[in-house]
């Protein structure tokens, strides 16, 4: 159980050293230490970095100034071809690139066409081969200009390819290409979709691509990267060798035109109506020119406004809906880029049938109040709080900027000659401009980005007469004024808690030696786990959890529970609305979450130490005076209606529904989610409902650690913890397995229904209920990964079968020992029997051993890395939340465990053997529930049939 904690421990947010890397300033002293850059006659760029942060590795990269928008219309799709040519015959790799990589277990490489652009990556090449890195850069020369693309390779990925294209095929793919002429306004973009057409990709001939290849891939629209652990001086040598052999010749200019997208001053407008749309809904659609090579300043204020906007502009729908004033089921709004030099805004919606109106009007009263009226200064400084203290995390972090940061940034150099600059420095730079920030220069941004130009409006339906809102009447909202402020006002809060609380006593104490914490048993019975933990700096963390959730629920109060676990939180507490509570909480820090899952029911959240206090009292209103609306429940009630009275009835959907059927058949504890299921909810029984699983504390062990002294620590727990309800005495609580599954041993069907493209579905899977021991656990993870790579090289690569295979296997100890093994692929539906023979095939071979040591290595290889470098990483790992996993170790199973035991912890994967892998095939898979369900396209249209 331990094994992985320290490994799925978390540190800085991805999202946030992505983020705040992605905008680079220009001071004249802050060249990017480590970094040689230089360009080779021929007009081949070169970016090469090393910061000393890397071990034993180097990321290789080519970057390619072309993408789909390049292409004439006899070309569409060609520039995603040449990326999976790529990776066949080369110059210098005559039984193709792909094979050369994974003969040298380099399985971590991908490739990626866009509309704007492509790139091509090989990350982890181990850099003390020096051969291996030579070769490397021979990958990244044939890349640039050195594809051979034969018949035979052209005639191999075209099949695959048009498996890609089948796979894309549906509605989502329908719907793209229909609104985009209004998205980008009938500009190129609108045209070209990566993927390309069916028939240029079945009737493409080599010499078209040929064309393509040779007059675009060329040095001045190509740059290499080597990022990595390397010898700068001999790696410019070693590149300056390899790439002084590519042709000189140069990539004709591109029309500045082909990337414009023109204004509109008027609305454009569409409706897509599709048989296949998943729910009626509409969209506001704003385009923003927002260009690359803009001065410094304006780069990086787009960039921190834009971050702003994105989370607190979606919170005035949270807004309307705590106010319980919205008429929508769901509603969005972000600001993102959309193509090169353009940003959209994307406003949606779906309303509640019958209130289509209403709920357009109330989307623009909010973007008129976002453009009028702005943010509040309480929220936007919230937000700039906690913005500067991510940053300020990031700065503090070891190893600040990942190679594709690193990327991206020779990316805006080579696009548009922004100086490459550190990293540290460039957060600096941010940190200083958001700290001279004030909430007038947001809404002054926000006020001139909110006009109404470019903007395009869209509606979703299944029929002509759903979400008929025409475009006078889109023209007629857009000039109406509504009041977004009368809809969410909230009175602010005084006190939180004005009524006396009990408080409780500890009954019991117990020293945890080894976790160096304390057991308390409260009167109530509440059992509370104590640990001090300084280097938490000022803060804490809190959770406690209980058996129970939904496997304790009986079959007649299924509604009931679910109803309860959705609406949590929706109407706030005590005497508080939602909107009371968000301003309360602003600026606080506090988090504070629920959680009922299948086995347990939980709560956890974290907060300064200085706001202790207000933290324990908002937890005490939470788990005693839980609130819960006739008006929300009703709303509940009503989307659910909705969304089943509009679920899909033909289509791929609705096969999935019946498939869903087969295997985990309707029963009492299984019951179908329909109209009676929904119309049986009582909403008299949510309170009962809340009570059995949060609103008894005896069931419960909360664990705390943190900056916080024992006496504090408890004077907040009797306080606020042993004021809540309790029986006194631990309560046993008995759970079932939740394994609604069929019964049936085997299950072989295949449905046929009415989809596009000719593409079958196949999932082949095997569910078993054997205890594994820890090796057999790893010698499973070895297993998926040899079986995916022997479904990749026979079933795409040799038969040309399929674009992917997705192989999965879990494990579950608890409450039942069980593992599964899923296969997963999509073939043209006259190719379903032979791929699905493959698979048994490869399966069995697996069963007998039928594999060669390399590819027991190429799988097992890599999770030893792994482990490895988990186990190096836990023990140095020195982040204190290590404590709270602890804790609750000895919560659930009563044993005090210390972060040495992980680094003690053994070794897996690297002592497998073959015979292992074979073991655990027939192991897990003898006297399994065996599963084949394919899906095919209908023989005749509008035939849809079960076999």
């Amino acid at each position: 159980m331990f094994k992985n904690i320290i490994k799925c421990l978390s540190s800085v947010p991805v999202a946030l050293l992505i983020g705040f890397l992605f905008f680079p300033f220009n001071p004249a002293n802050a060249q990017m230490n480590g970094l040689r850059k230089g360009k080779l006659a021929n007009g081949l760029t070169y970016y090469i970095y090393n910061d000393g942060s890397a071990t034993g590795e180097a990321q290789y990269y080519l970057y390619q100034n072309v993408g789909a928008i390049l292409e004439n219309d006899e070309e569409m799709g060609l520039a995603h071809v040449l990326e999976h040519l790529a990776f066949n015959t080369t110059d210098h790799f005559p039984n193709g690139v792909m094979n050369f990589l994974r003969s040298n277990n380099l399985n971590d490489f991908e490739a990626f066409t866009g509309v704007d652009d492509t790139r091509y990556a090989v990350h982890n090449v181990p850099t003390n081969d020096a051969k291996l890195n030579e070769n490397m850069l021979w990958v990244l020369r044939d890349w640039c200009h050195g594809v051979k693309m034969t018949p035979n390779d052209i005639e191999k990925e075209r099949g695959i390819i048009l498996e890609e294209w089948r796979h894309r095929s549906g509605v989502d793919r329908r719907l793209t290409d229909a609104i985009a002429p209004v998205v980008y306004n009938h500009a190129g973009y609108a045209t070209h979709n990566v993927i390309g057409s069916q028939k240029i990709l079945e009737t493409f001939q080599q010499k078209q691509v040929k064309q393509f290849y040779d007059k675009w891939y060329r040095p001045n629209m190509q740059f290499i990267a080597v990022i990595g652990d390397v010898d700068v001086d001999q790696m410019e040598k070693n590149i300056q060798t390899v790439f002084k052999t590519l042709p000189a010749k140069q990539a004709p200019a591109v029309n500045p035109q082909t990337r414009q997208i023109p204004d509109n001053t008027t609305p454009l407008y569409m409706r897509f109506i599709d048989a296949e749309n998943k729910s009626a809904s509409f969209g506001l659609y704003q385009r923003y020119e927002v260009k690359g090579n803009a001065p410094e300043e304006d780069r990086v204020r787009q960039f921190i406004f834009t971050k702003f906007f994105n989370t607190l502009a979606p919170k005035r729908f949270v807004m309307l809906k705590n106010a319980d004033k919205e008429s929508y089921i769901a509603a969005e709004v972000s600001l993102s880029p959309l193509v090169r030099n353009y940003y959209q805004m994307a406003w949606d919606m779906v309303p509640y049938q019958g209130n289509e109106q209403k709920a357009l009007q109330q989307m623009l009263a909010v973007r008129d109040n976002l453009r009028d009226q702005g943010f509040t200064a309480a929220e936007f400084n919230a937000e700039k709080e906690k913005m500067y203290n991510g940053m300020k995390d990031v700065l503090e972090a070891k190893g600040l900027g990942t190679p594709d940061n690193a990327l991206m940034l020779f990316r805006q150099n080579f696009l548009y000659d922004i100086p490459v600059q550190d990293f540290r420095g460039q957060i600096n730079r941010n940190l200083e401009t958001l700290v001279e920030l004030e909430v007038e220069d947001m809404n002054a941004w926000m006020k001139a980005l909110l006009n109404d130009n470019n903007l395009a409006f869209v509606t979703y339906s299944k029929s002509q007469s759903e979400m008929n809102i025409t475009e006078n009447d889109l023209m007629a909202a857009l000039k109406e004024k509504s009041s977004f402020s009368d809809m969410a006002h909230a009175e602010p809060i005084s006190q939180l808690i004005d009524f006396p609380l009990t408080g409780g006593k500890i009954v019991s104490e117990k020293q945890l030696k080894t976790l160096h914490a304390k057991e308390w048993t409260l009167s109530n019975g509440a059992k509370v786990l104590y640990r001090n933990v300084p280097e938490l700096s000022g803060q804490f963390l809190f959770a406690g959890s209980a058996e129970g959730g939904k496997s304790i629920v009986p079959a007649q109060e299924l509604a009931n529970y679910n109803a309860m676990r959705s609406l949590l939180m929706q109407s706030g507490v005590y005497n508080y609305n939602r909107n009371q509570l968000a301003q309360w909480l602003q600026g606080k820090n506090i988090n504070l979450s629920l959680s009922l899952e299948d086995y347990s029911d939980g709560i956890g959240g974290n907060a300064p130490v200085d706001k202790a206090d207000d933290f324990f009292s908002y937890l005490y209103l939470i788990l005693s005076r839980q609130n819960f609306s006739k008006s929300a429940f009703d709303k509940y009630v009503q989307r659910n209606l909705y969304v089943y009275e509009n679920r899909a009835t033909t289509g791929m959907a609705a096969v999935q529904d019946s498939i869903q059927q087969l295997l985990y058949p309707v029963s009492a504890m299984n019951p179908r989610q329909d109209e009676a299921f929904f119309k049986s909810v009582q909403f008299d029984k949510l309170q009962e409902q809340f009570q059995a699983h949060l609103g008894d504390a005896s069931r419960f062990t909360y664990c705390l650690i943190g900056d916080i002294p024992e006496a504090k620590a408890k004077e907040l727990v009797l306080r606020y913890i042993g004021s809540l309800k309790g029986e006194g005495k631990p309560v046993k609580t008995t759970i079932q397995p939740m394994d609604f599954s069929s019964s049936t041993p085997v299950i072989k069907r295949t449905f046929e229904t009415e989809t596009e493209g000719g593409m079958a579905e196949i999932e082949i899977s095997f569910a078993n209920k054997q205890k594994l021991s820890e090796r057999e656990q790893a010698a499973l993870e070895v297993m998926r990964g040899l079986l995916e790579r022997r479904y990749f090289d026979v079933l795409r690569e040799k038969e040309h079968l399929t674009y992917t295979v997705g192989v999965q296997s879990n494990y579950t100890s608890q409450p039942v020992a069980g593992e599964s093994l899923n296969i997963h692929l999509s073939t043209a539906k006259e190719n379903a029997d032979k791929a699905v023979s493959l698979v048994y095939s490869i399966l069995d071979d697996v069963k007998a051993g039928r594999f060669s040591a390399d590819e027991f290595k190429a799988a097992m290889v890599p999770l030893a890395v792994d482990e490895e470098q988990s186990g190096a990483a836990s023990q140095s790992n020195s982040d204190p939340s290590v404590w709270m996993a602890l804790l609750n170790i000895y919560a659930e199973t009563g044993n005090e465990l210390s972060p040495n035991d992980n680094a003690a912890s053994a070794p897996v994967f690297k002592t497998l053997t073959p015979q292992d892998i074979t073991a655990v095939a027939m192991k897990v898979i003898t006297n399994a529930k065996q599963r084949e369900i394919i899906v095919k396209p209908a023989a005749q249209e509008g035939k849809h049939t079960f076999k």
